[in-house]
């Protein structure tokens, strides 16, 4: 039986997938065994007239079966 863990993350992007997609490569980056996300927030800000997406996402990953000598 598998136990997950989540943490939360906020990115940003010009878009809500690239904010997504950062927050994923971010956490792939020092987690294994990622599972699943949710968009737990969507907000934003306007720089230079242009949109700027912030999203807080949830990132779900499983903890590896191992006990600690």
């Amino acid at each position: 039986m598998a136990v997950e863990k989540s943490i939360d993350l906020t990115a940003t992007g010009s878009s809500i997938e690239e904010a997504v997609a950062e927050a994923v490569h971010r956490a792939s980056l020092t987690l294994e065994g990622l599972t699943s996300f949710e968009i737990e927030r969507i907000e934003g800000t306007i720089e230079n007239g242009e949109a700027v997406y912030l999203v807080l996402v949830r990132i779900s990953f499983v903890i590896k079966e191992q006990i600690h000598e």
